[in-house]
């Protein structure tokens, strides 16, 4: 029951949050913003649903520090989402979290979807990518998103980090939904069954590398991959720090045996400012000391190094983080 109140909860401030709202986080900002649990004892992890490609990691982690962190009294993953998850941090239901990088940067500087800035956010680490992976059939005859105007499209579901790209993407060519057939907000399933269907005409994903619903689509229906040009790669970028240029290599998916130019937000982990000090600290350190097995729980972590963990992000770093980078000589 008390998971399912704070689904619900997170659910509603997220759906508030991307409507634009005055209100967006305002009640639990007000209520919460100086009451972060300054105790190293309870850690209420803000990660997904349970049906979530977060959840398993936001388990395995959890479960590491329990067996290395024998005083944590209350330990807890709630379900959440990217922008959800900031709203949450920052309003002090939660001590950590996961979100990506483009919306924790726009959080804490208070740029669309959030009304205000979210003072209470600070960084953790940086972990394994989003990657825009933008889909159509090759028979489509879309060559470059310029030719999407009029068609249907799916751009995820609401709240997640995929739509706020796709429309970022859409905003670099003058474009808006208005100016579509139809605009989707599909999971991931849905979208490829329609896809094969013929119903609709591009897909964005902003997802881990591979994905496994796009193998799957690349099996049944020939498929490609658009690239970003440069110069709306570099608008995207300077506009967000959080968002960085990426390469899909040839052969990710069946058929497209080309390199795909596109950008990226890596998984970040997050946490209030009032969270303990010492409990950050021995988080990282679990990251840190832990890697190796928690690639066995998400292979989308293969690329990562421990030297990664801090990349930076243009958001400041919790106390707690810091201090154990410095330690192991990876920040000044």
């Amino acid at each position: 029951m008390r998971n399912l109140k704070f689904k619900n909860l997170v659910a509603l401030v997220s759906l508030t949050c991307m409507l634009g709202l005055a209100a967006c986080g305002e009640s639990a900002s007000q209520t919460n913003s100086n009451q972060g649990n300054g105790s190293s004892d309870v850690l209420r992890f803000y990660a997904a649903p349970q049906t979530g490609s977060w959840y398993p990691m936001a388990v395995g982690i959890t479960e590491l520090m329990k067996k290395n962190q024998p005083n944590l009294k209350q330990v807890s993953i709630e379900p959440g989402g990217g922008v959800a998850n900031i709203v949450a941090i920052n309003g002090g239901l939660g001590e950590i979290g996961f979100s990506q990088a483009m919306p924790t940067v726009d959080g804490i500087a208070g740029n669309p979807p959030f009304k205000e800035k979210a003072e209470n956010i600070k960084y953790v680490a940086s972990l394994f990518p989003h990657i825009t992976q933008i889909v159509v059939l090759k028979d489509s005859g879309i060559k470059s998103i310029k030719d999407v105007k009029g068609k249907t499209i799916n751009v995820g579901q609401k709240g997640l980090l995929t739509e706020e790209v796709a429309r970022r993407i859409l905003e670099s060519y003058d474009m808006t939904y208005d100016d579509m057939g139809s605009v989707q907000n599909l999971s991931f399933a849905d979208s490829v069954e329609q896809m094969k269907d013929g119903r609709i005409d591009l897909m964005f994903w902003t997802v881990p590398l591979p994905f496994s619903v796009l193998t799957d689509l690349s099996q049944s229906k020939d498929i490609k991959l658009l690239s970003l040009p440069n110069d709306k790669i570099k608008e995207l970028t300077e506009r967000n720090q959080g968002l960085v240029k990426a390469t899909i290599p040839e052969g990710v998916y069946k058929g497209v045996d080309y390199e795909v130019q596109t950008i990226q937000s890596p998984l970040v982990v997050i946490a209030n400012k009032n969270t303990s000090e010492d409990l950050v600290y021995e988080f990282t350190k679990t990251l840190y000391d832990n890697l190796e097995e928690l690639k066995k729980i998400d292979p989308a972590l293969e690329s990562v190094n421990p030297e990664d963990l801090p990349k930076d992000i243009g958001a400041p770093f919790h106390p707690g983080a810091e201090k154990f980078y410095k330690e192991q000589q990876l920040l000044k």
